[in-house]
């Protein structure tokens, strides 16, 4: 068990994290790091002194913020970062860990929405829905529109916005768990637990059969109504734009192979992930870099 003050300033830090979550700017902040105290307490403490300290944010963090927002938002944090310790404790690779957290972050984002709609009745979607309406219907009005727009174009497009919640949530646990992730790594690490790192970028490489369900999934929606509002429907619309992201960060780690490769300064490939990573058509580069022996190709014109 470790003692001292280290776990002391974690457990304050996993009792500031949430309350940071209701302060725009530094929300942001918050979230990306959700899960790096909760997963260091848990990795160097045992279990009974976890769930002392654990308890202790929550009862203080309870007084200080309305409750179940407060513990809505702990809870989003320490069930995750549970499972996480549990990974780095079996001594699982950052390549076996991350996708599966990034699964389980997305299943906790859905189930803080459907606690805040049901016990907090804060219905983010149907605010959002109503913002969107109100302003469409306003530039409408205004006659600021480039084409004729009615009622019912307002509509579509508010159930097509809404129906990408699960693409954002994906993005965001994407971000969550490669930010704590590394930070909490590193911490565990210069405790003296051995955690794999991530694989360098010039070595990521995808399985290829997420090529057959990228364009399965791409000829599907092009047969889907977008209106429709069934799940088949919903998971459609999010995979194909999920799996363009994912062969977005394999088109990086091409890039990098072949800075690698070349000898390029090691710059040029960082610069070059920018473009890649906000240009939807580059992710085509990471899903043919998957799908064929590209970097075999590049390595016999050597």
């Amino acid at each position: 068990m470790k003692t001292g003050k280290k776990p002391i300033l974690w457990s304050l830090i996993a009792l500031v994290l949430p309350l940071l979550m209701v302060i725009p700017g530094l929300n942001i902040a918050a979230l990306l790091l959700m899960l790096v105290p909760y997963t260091v307490l848990y990795t160097l403490l045992n279990r009974n002194s976890s769930i002392v300290h654990t308890l202790a944010v929550l009862v203080i963090g309870s007084l200080i913020l309305d409750p179940i927002l407060y513990l809505s938002f702990s809870c989003m944090a320490i069930i995750p970062s549970i499972v996480l310790a549990n990974y780095y404790k079996k001594g699982l690779a950052s390549s076996s860990i991350v996708p599966k957290m990034i699964g389980l972050v997305v299943v906790m984002f859905m189930l803080g929405l459907l606690m805040l709609e049901n016990i907090l009745n804060i219905s983010i979607i149907s605010d959002m829905s109503n913002y969107m309406t109100t302003m469409l219907n306003d530039v409408a009005a205004q006659g600021m529109s480039p084409i004729a727009w009615s009622s019912e174009m307002t509509d579509s497009f508010v159930t097509i916005m809404t129906s990408m919640i699960p693409l954002v949530f994906f993005i965001m646990a994407l971000l969550v768990v490669a930010c704590s992730h590394t930070i909490a790594r590193r911490v565990v690490h210069a405790e003296g637990l051995q955690v794999t790192a991530y694989p360098k970028a010039k070595d990521w490489r995808l399985p290829r059969f997420l090529v057959f369900v990228y364009f399965i999934a791409y000829l599907l929606e092009l047969t889907i109504d977008p209106t429709d509002g069934s799940f088949m429907t919903l998971a459609i619309m999010n995979l194909v734009p999920a799996l363009s992201i994912i062969f977005a960060i394999q088109a990086v780690g091409f890039f990098y192979y072949i800075a690698d490769n070349r000898g390029w300064a090691k710059v040029i490939p960082f610069l070059i992930a920018f473009p890649v990573l906000l240009l939807p058509p580059a992710s085509i580069i990471g899903l043919l870099d998957v799908a064929f022996p590209l970097r075999k190709m590049f390595s016999k014109q050597q």
